[in-house]
């Protein structure tokens, strides 16, 4: 009998589904293809549809598809719109939204990077698109009059941000974003979430007509797309491949991959589920728009989000009867398994309590120093913003980043790291007034949120302690050695400098790293015009990145001279930019830019192989003993220095041995890697290649350096040589250093000698080498010849 009963249990949804069979119907998409319909496509793919007896049309858009007006007409029985579906209905398109499936609407704004604030958007371009409504309303709330902009019709070409004629648009954080940062575009993101204006996006939705008609068609659609969607979420690779290979569109795998892990947040499945539809955010929704004016007084949100409703048949009937005749049968297990599970209850509930204090705690806390972690921080910074914004009320907020960090996890290892980051923490909890909000963020990076209208005296009062607190040295490995940290602090203000959660964090990153550039160890405040630094330096790098593809720097050549002999023996290969708006920009300026951007990997390359090559010609041509000097970057020994390994191939292509070339490193590289630049050194020595000491004097430990590693060459830097004619102390030191190198069988380069008197008492206390102005500056590779060719006349 049982057995019978599931057979026809298991018949009656088989049979219901064949009813409507082979049904034909289209879905409108507000948009072409893309990943934010993925949970359509794994429906279609994985036969979800089919099963349910659909044969689904997935239609994409374009710019002129108004998607509500094709499911209302009947030319689709689905689309998926935004939020924006209410006004349409209220204006007479009789449309109900099925399913949510963005949580949070994609939609902002985004602004050229020197517009800072939403208070500067008064007489500027807004290129906008249709169905822009929660964006409106966001300038609203920000007491902005939309009567003082300039609106512009959208041409969905994110790169027009780059035009005279826009300041700024409406975007998608699924879209614009990858392509701006794609091409290096600097922009600012403006999200009406920032305002508490949190609507939905992506909406399935259908006509009235559909769901009186095809009720189960409506219900078998929704379940199959929803089915879809977990699978496009858990499977976003094999989904992205549909789309390349099925769904004709213009974009990238890079692309698709963006948009799906932005989709994922604003899907949000791991905290609502699929498709749900909160009532509540809905009628919050409505009143917003009635605020706007969008919406008319009498509008009713429940009319317009879908209630299922079972049909009244046989089936119902049928359905009914197995499932009661199962409960009934199941009844008495149940009285069983409650008397059972009762006398367990009390330690279930204990249970229950505890797996989710757990779980709060590995959701908002770091589990190495049991600090609030990134998600709680970026969620209590967004509370604050909110607060800001509709209060006017100030907080603070700083960024941390210690110095130096990566030095102990090399040497010393990831545990000995791991456990200076939790003393950096409890540290950092002892001195901080009891206000402040400390989290970890990642890596060796910490926040500080200071709410309660904080002054700038009491700021930096907390910066200096912070500082202080970091002084005393921290013990490490088995030995117990001292290693020292500081940290750079950048602070910024909500709502002075900002009130949205990302500028504020784009704005104390600025300032910690104008903290960093300025010696570490120190505090630097958020300004406008460390902004516009900021700004100018990102154009610079950009230019940079330009000016390498494009080969637009070049080398210039500065001889050494044998001061004994007054003949040149060396040249040092000197990088140079010229910037076709800009001039000649200082090595000292864009050097920088290149090793923090990685581009000094190839301005490295470009500058050896050129100097290489030109020494080839010179010493086949003119001098066959000639030496190039090449300076070398910290970077550039990262990972062991296989940048630097391919050299030596060029260097027997080129016919010029090892012995003719001298590599020159910084005592503060030493500081920075000894173990990698020792390895490497090594390995030039192998290959004949002599080093070079630069700016010796101006680093540190010098003389355990010149013990300890294989440095042939020591350059006495020009600060010392400038007052070498002026005073008796300058000369001591000098001699000193040149006496001191000799005993230790190195040789000596004095580096800016200017004047004849300097050379003198150089050549007195016998030092090597000499280069400065008073032989030559530095010269193009066709003045170098002449100069070679005077010095030796063939």
């Amino acid at each position: 009998m049982l057995r019978s009963i599931l057979a026809f249990l298991l018949f009656v949804p088989f049979f219901v589904g064949q009813v409507y069979a082979n049904e034909s119907i289209r879905l409108q998409l507000k948009w072409q293809h893309a990943f934010q319909f993925a949970g359509y496509y794994a429906a279609k793919e994985l036969g979800y549809y089919d099963e349910a007896g659909l044969n689904v049309e997935i239609v994409p858009a374009n710019t002129q598809t108004d998607v509500y007006d094709e499911v209302a007409s009947g030319r689709a029985q689905y689309g998926v719109g935004n939020s924006g579906i209410l006004i349409r209905r209220d204006q007479g398109l009789p449309l109900v939204v099925l399913n949510v499936v963005f949580q949070h609407s994609p939609a902002v704004f985004i602004a050229k990077n020197n517009i800072i604030t939403l208070h500067d958007w008064h007489t500027k371009n807004i290129m906008l698109e249709k169905s822009s409504d929660e964006l409106l309303l966001y300038l609203e709330r920000s007491s902005l009059s939309t009567a003082d902009m300039t609106f512009i019709p959208h041409s969905f070409e994110p790169t027009d941000i780059l035009s005279e004629n826009v300041d700024i648009m409406s975007a998608y954080v699924t879209n614009e974003p990858f392509f701006l940062a794609q091409q290096n575009i600097p922009f600012k993101i403006f999200s009406p979430r920032s305002m508490g204006i949190d609507f939905f996006g992506d909406n399935l939705f259908t006509s009235e007509a559909e769901i009186k008609n095809h009720p189960e068609r409506v219900a078998a659609f929704q379940d199959a797309s929803m089915r879809g969607w977990q699978y496009a979420l858990d499977n976003q690779e094999t989904v992205i491949s549909w789309i390349l290979s099925r769904y004709k569109n213009t974009y990238s795998r890079d692309f698709l991959l963006y948009e799906a892990s932005e989709t994922y947040n604003l899907v949000e499945p791991k905290l609502v589920e699929l498709g749900y539809i909160n009532e509540s955010r809905w009628y919050g929704i409505a009143k917003s728009y009635q605020a706007l004016g969008k919406l008319s007084a009498e509008f009713s949100i429940k009319n317009a989000l879908y209630t299922p409703t079972a049909p009244q048949d046989w089936r119902k009937v049928i359905l009914v009867v197995g499932i009661s005749s199962s409960i009934i049968l199941a009844l008495g297990v149940l009285v069983v398994f409650v008397v059972r599970t009762n006398n367990k209850l009390d330690h279930a509930l204990k249970d229950s309590q505890k797996a989710r204090t757990e779980a709060h705690k590995q959701a908002n806390l770091d589990p190495l120093t049991e600090l609030p972690n990134r998600r709680f921080f970026q969620s209590r910074l967004q509370e604050l913003c909110r607060f800001a914004s509709q209060e006017g009320s100030c907080f603070a907020l700083f960024y941390l980043d210690l110095d130096h960090f990566k030095e102990i996890n090399d040497i010393h290892g990831h545990q000995e790291g791991d456990r200076v980051l939790k003393e950096v923490s409890g540290r950092l909890l002892r001195i901080l007034p009891l206000e402040c909000e400390l989290a970890r963020i990642g890596g060796d990076e910490f926040t500080i949120l200071l709410p309660n209208s904080p002054t700038v005296p009491n700021l930096e009062k907390i910066a200096e302690k912070i500082l202080a607190s970091l002084h005393a040295p921290f013990k490490v490995g088995a030995g117990m050695d001292l290693a020292y940290l500081s940290a750079s602090i950048g602070i910024t203000l909500g709502s002075r400098d900002a009130t949205d959660p990302s500028s504020l964090l784009q704005f104390a990153d600025e300032a910690m790293y104008s903290a960093k550039k300025q010696g570490r160890s120190r505090w630097c405040l958020f300004s406008k015009s460390l902004h516009q630094e900021m700004l100018d330096r990102q154009k610079l790098l950009k230019d940079l990145r330009l000016a390498v593809k494009n080969q637009e720097l070049f080398v210039v050549y500065q001889p050494i001279l044998d001061l004994q002999t007054q003949t040149v023996c060396k040249f040092e290969a000197l990088v140079r930019w010229q910037h076709k708006e800009r001039g000649l920009i200082a090595p000292d300026t864009f050097i920088p830019l290149a090793e923090e951007s990685g581009l000094i990997i190839q301005i490295g390359d470009f500058v050896f192989k050129e100097s290489i090559k030109q020494l080839s010609v010179w010493r086949e041509t003119r001098h066959p003993d000639l030496i190039m000097s090449i300076n070398t970057s910290p970077f550039q020994y990262d990972e062991a220095g296989k940048h630097l390994n391919h050299w030596y191939s060029y260097l027997e292509e080129m016919q010029v041995p090892g012995q003719a070339v001298l590599l020159e490193i910084t005592e503060n590289m030493l500081i920075r890697n000894t173990q990698n630049v020792s390895r490497q050194l090594l390995s030039f020595r192998d290959h004949g290649i002599n080093v070079a000491l630069d700016d010796f004097g101006t680093g540190y430990s010098s003389l355990a350096y010149l013990n300890e590693l294989d440095i042939d060459i020591i350059k006495i830097d020009k600060s010392f040589i400038r007052d070498l004619d002026k005073g008796a102390a300058s000369q001591a030191l000098c001699e000193a250093i040149i006496s001191m190198a000799h005993k230790l069988n190195l040789k000596v380069v004095a580096e800016g000698i200017e004047t004849q008197e300097q050379a003198s008492v150089l050549s007195a206390y016998r030092c090597d080498f000499g280069q400065g102005y008073l032989f030559a500056k530095p010269l193009s590779a066709y003045d170098a010849t002449l100069f070679l060719r005077n010095s030796f006349p063939q």
